[in-house]
């Protein structure tokens, strides 16, 4: 029970700290400026770049957007009375973003979307109250909604739009208490992410808590029916237990997966990276990464992980790492990073009160300077 509560701590600290990633990664949007009210100092809980100046966050109460990098920061909150600090969010580019919140019975939600960069926002009721969104355009997205979690089991739903987010259809439930159910995805295993690289293929990821196995499960027909994608441990990690979120994909061939591992002795935790150059039909390992936690990657080239005192570097699709360390002690406060290319990266750090200060590198990750106190 141990090995398995360490391992939810640390995939759920690694999803949230994987932002999403369109497939298309957007370059610098030529968007007009902000014409938004400044805020000052922002207390991030969450951000996203989509490219080296282009950005969104969320404080506790509060959505903001940057467009000269995290330097400053305009207040772009929709007019609903809720949390947005830990709300599930997908930001596609600097004009489209989607945020999800709960109802008061916690099934239903609202859906708050903007298509102008949150100078105006729509507001959608939809049929589940948590989960993850995935957008592969401004119209056509997916959601992967829980309906709940039991002992080592977790049912979930797969809705899809076509029109922004204002209208979802069911295409997928595993719940056993549905007569329409389908478990061709398993209930057991808690669901972590979902990645669609087209209209009909998809992935799920998660956790089982079973020895080397990868809990990585995929679509050919929209999310309508799934299987496992099986991949393969090196030998000398097949006494782990892994988890993971779902893929992130760069281009419809080149993908990563990043999956992190608890070990049954030292040196504990592992990250290992697969890459799939087929359109995720088959995956390949690369080299460990001590800890490798969070970790974010701005092609599929290159990639930053944490190793718990320094960062490791690839730029091969994680087939090698190479150590750096940084002028900044990151060691207890650390909570994600994000790079939008091999130079440019934002770290969000939380200290012993709880106060968030965002850092800004422009070196790949040696040399960081807080933009945010």
């Amino acid at each position: 029970m141990k090995k398995l509560s360490l391992l939810l701590v640390l995939i759920l600290t690694a999803c949230a700290s994987m932002a999403p990633t369109p497939l298309s990664a957007a370059t610098q949007q030529d968007a007009a400026p902000i014409s938004l009210p400044l805020v000052d100092a922002p207390q991030l809980t969450q951000f996203h770049f989509v490219d080296e100046v282009n950005g969104w966050g969320a404080t506790e109460t509060q959505v903001v957007r940057t467009d000269d990098g995290g330097v400053t920061w305009h207040n772009a909150t929709p007019a609903v009375p809720a949390q947005f600090g830990y709300a599930p969010s997908f930001f596609l580019d600097a004009r489209n973003a989607w945020l999800l919140v709960p109802d008061a019975d916690y099934v239903n939600g609202s859906l708050v979307r903007t298509s102008d960069g949150g100078v105006t926002w729509n507001i959608s009721a939809v049929p589940f109250a948590y989960g993850n969104l995935q957008f592969i355009d401004s119209q056509n997205g997916f959601a992967l909604a829980s309906l709940g979690a039991g002992a080592g089991s977790q049912p979930v739903a797969v809705y899809r739009t076509s029109d922004a987010g204002a209208n979802w259809t069911r295409v997928y439930a595993n719940a056993p208490d549905d007569p329409a159910a389908n478990d061709s995805l398993p209930l057991s295993g808690q669901k972590y992410g979902i990645t669609f690289i087209d209209a009909s293929r998809g992935w799920i990821g998660g956790n089982a808590p079973i020895d080397n196995f990868i809990y990585l499960y995929r679509t050919h027909d929209g999310g309508e029916t799934w299987s496992e994608a099986s991949l393969a441990l090196p030998a000398e990690y097949q006494s782990a237990q892994t988890g993971n979120a779902a893929p992130q994909f760069f281009s419809p061939t080149d993908g990563i997966l990043v999956v992190n591992l608890i070990l049954p002795a030292d040196p504990g935790f592992v990250t290992i990276v697969f890459r799939s150059a087929d359109g995720g039909e088959t995956w390949t390992p690369g080299a460990a990464v001590p800890s490798g936690r969070p970790a974010s990657f701005s092609s599929f080239n290159d990639g930053v992980a944490w190793g718990g005192a320094q960062f490791y570097v690839t730029r091969d699709a994680g087939q090698t790492w190479t150590p750096i360390t940084p002028n900044v002690d990151f060691v207890a406060s650390l909570g994600s990073i994000q790079f939008a290319s091999p130079l440019i990266g934002w770290a969000l750090t939380v200290n012993e009160a709880s106060d968030p200060s965002l850092y800004k590198t422009t070196d790949g990750g040696t040399s960081w300077t807080v933009i945010i106190p």
